[in-house]
This record gives structure tokens, sequence and C-alpha cells, in this order.
């Protein structure tokens, strides 16, 4: 009986694989709904977006450009042409996951097979390059900051290291208690490195020396890569892939408060997963978290109290300057919200993949010379108006773009996933 059933059942499966059958009828339901309900609030249209004068003189020493994430106005040229391509051993069939950094005249880029290379600002010429890790195969995520005279490196093969910036020479190396897909944090002479089981932790910066650690919640479903924590003010904010929220004293690791991104119920397991992917940003006394399940919020820096709330859903790192935030949410749009009450001023739909009209395919957005700057996986670098949302212009570079667009003394960088490290002038 058992084998009867058995013939039964494959002959069910095959017949249900005959592409000559009669395809079954009905409407083909989507099992996640990504249409967008989200629309300018009536109580904004009346809102002036603008922005802060132009930095002139800032590099881009870590994630998010400092240890806070805040966005300054970059100072760059109104109008942007190639200034040199330096290649790099990034990108391949290894997803990009570590942005560069810039300071003090060098870029620094950590490529996919573990080595960092060091290439003058001025020239694009490569001044040195040295292997970080012992290990064969890809070398997926880890990162990169600025400190001391050194270049800290954290590696996905569970190590964080210390260059001599000038050298390439290994200072320090250090075991970390499981991977990091993400960079670290220098502030202070400290380092604070957050590992893929959710651990903190926080190392002197000179020597490599443990000062303290912090234990989240363990999460074994995520998403590819994690976040950098913030700090500012003497205090560290945490972000779990737990959807976990700590305010941490830098000083010892004192807890001040905990708040957790709570997780909207949906149908489908991917998008209910709390993963925090965005860094988290400190500014103004206000604490920004965007998270992957469609919620993001701002908290009091100190009481930890939930200022506002809405349901937007993102993975890239907003833009916070002066007392707006820019974004590109999980469907595709572009936004403009109040930082102190979470308004929507203006929302512009991205066009999307035709062959994945579901896929986030933007990065950014980066504020520079007025302008938001985003790139896309098609190649394109295309600015957009801070005040409407309306698209400004844009430059076809013939790559493929998976990290967002950073500047540094009025150059505007972008790494594309085949390695080319462009900077533009």
């Amino acid at each position: 009986m058992k084998k009867y059933l058995g013939l039964m059942l494959a002959a069910l499966t095959l017949a249900a694989c005959d592409p000559e059958k009669t395809p079954i009828s009905g409407t083909r339901i989507p099992v996640v709904n990504y249409a967008s309900s989200l629309t300018p609030d009536r109580d904004a249209k009346d809102i002036d977006v603008h922005l802060p004068l132009s930095e002139i003189g800032r590099d881009w020493p870590q994630a998010g450009g400092e240890a806070d994430h805040v966005m300054p106005n970059f100072s760059i040229p109104e109008t942007l042409s190639p200034f040199w391509t330096a290649s790099t051993n990034s990108g391949g069939d290894t997803k990009l996951l570590a942005s560069p950094i810039v300071a003090e005249g060098t870029a620094y880029v950590l490529d996919t097979y573990g080595n960092v290379t060091a290439i003058e600002t001025h020239s694009g010429n490569t001044l040195w390059e040295a292997p970080v890790t012992t290990h064969d195969g890809p070398f997926l995520g880890g990162g990169l900051a600025y400190g001391q005279g050194k270049v800290f490196v954290t590696s996905p093969h569970a190590e964080a290291l210390a260059l001599d910036a000038k050298t390439g020479q290994i200072m320090w190396r250090v075991p970390m208690p499981s991977p990091v897909r993400a960079a670290p944090t220098f502030a202070n002479d400290r380092l604070y490195i957050l590992t893929i089981s959710n651990q903190l932790e926080v190392l002197n910066a000179e020597n490599g020396a443990p000062l303290w650690n912090h234990v989240g919640i363990t999460e074994y479903a995520g998403l590819l890569g994690t976040t950098s924590p913030a700090v500012a003010n003497g205090v560290v904010i945490v972000p779990y892939s737990s959807g976990e929220i700590y305010a941490l004293k830098t000083e010892n690791g004192h807890q001040l408060w905990t708040q957790t991104l709570t997780t909207t119920r949906r149908p489908d397991s991917l998008s209910s997963l709390s993963h925090i992917k965005a860094l988290p940003i400190v500014g103004q006394n206000m604490v920004v978290i965007v998270g992957h399940n469609q919620k993001m919020a701002v908290y009091d820096l100190r009481r930890g109290e939930k200022l506002w709330e809405r349901r937007i859903g993102g993975t890239r790192t907003p833009a916070v300057i002066g007392d707006f935030i820019f974004m590109i949410s999980s469907l595709n749009e572009l936004l403009c919200l109040t930082l102190k009450h979470g308004q929507v001023v203006w929302i512009k739909k991205l066009p999307s993949d035709p062959d994945s009209p579901h896929k986030v395919i933007w990065e950014g957005p980066l504020v520079a010379g007025g302008k938001l700057y985003l790139t896309n996986i098609s190649g394109e670098l295309v600015s957009f108006d801070p005040t409407t949302g309306g698209r400004i212009s844009s430059l076809d570079l013939a790559s493929s773009f998976v990290l967002p667009p950073f500047s540094a003394q009025e150059i505007l960088y972008l790494l594309s996933q085949d390695g080319n490290l462009i900077a533009l002038h």
C-alpha cells in the first residue's frame, strides 16, 4: 500500500511539472504587500526644507562619516566630472559590505579578498597594499575606521586589527568572539565593535586591549551584514539584530536605557525580521533608528523615551542633517521627514529594476553641495533637490554600485561592485 501511495505522489509531482498541463486558474495574490500607503502629512505642506551651509575640509574617517553618524552638507563643486579611478580587488562574486574611508589625504579600501589598499586622494596612485587575513576564501564583511594614525580593521574571520596608516604594517591583532560584518566605530581612543552574535566589544585603540563588553539576545535569523554603533556625548547606541536597542555609558558599559523596535506582524518571515542594519544616528540629543521590519523611531538620548514612531522600514542609513531626515525606504522611495516629529514632508518613488521591481536598488543618500546624491546598481549617480525631491541630474558611470557614495575634501567617491574606486571633482 505504501509503495502504491509513493507511485501516486510521484505521478502527481511529474504532472504538476508538465508544461503542457493547463495552468491553475484564479487571481494570483502576492504573499508580501509592497504597496506603499505613505503620503505627505497635511500639517507638513508649508514646512520649508533647508540645509545647513556646506562644510569645507571634512574627511570621512569611518562608517557614517563620524562616530555619531550625523551627515554634514559636504562641500563639493556644482558640476562633477571624473578625477581618477583606482582599481582594487573588491567585488567579483562576493557582495561588497565594507565602505571605504578617507583621512588625511588617503583613501583606504577593504576588498573582498582580505586586503587593505591605501590610495592617494590627489592622484589615485596606490601607496601600499596589506593583507589582513590568513584565511582562504571570500572576505565577506568587516570594515574600516581611522584614528591615532592607525587604520582599524574588523574581520569576518573574528578578528580586529590595527595597521600603521603610513605603511600598512600590522600593529596589533586580537580575536573577537564571533565574525564581524560591519565597521568598527572609533571615538575617544576606543573601538566599539559589534559581532554577528550580538556582542559589543570595546577595545583600547592604542593596543587592542579589551575594556568592557555587552551581550544582547542571540538572533539566528537575520540579513547579511550588521551595523556599527553610534557614539556621542558619552553614550554608545547599540542596535542588535534582534531589534533591541541599548544606550550604554562609554566609560564602563553601564546601561542607561533599552528599547525594542517591535516587529510588525506580517504574513512572511522575511519582512518580520527585526534586524537593524542601517547605522543608528545621534543628533540634537535624539537617536534615530530604522529597522527592516517597517519600523523607524526616534528616542531621547538620555532618557530613552520614544519621541515618535512611523511605519517606515529600510536598510539604508538615513542622512540626518539639521532638522530633517532624508532616507530610502524598503519600497524604493526617497523620503524627507522632520527630525523632531517624524512628519513626511515629501515622498518620491524611485525607479526600480523591471526584473525585480520589489528589490531596493538604490544606495544613499549623501548630502553634498546642497543636493542629495544616490547611486544604483545600474551605474547611475543621481542628484535630487532636498526641498522637493525633484530629480536634478544623472551621471552614468557604467558600473554597478551596492554601496552609498561618500565625500571628503571636496571630492565625491564611489566604490563599484567590480572593484573600482571612482573619484569625482
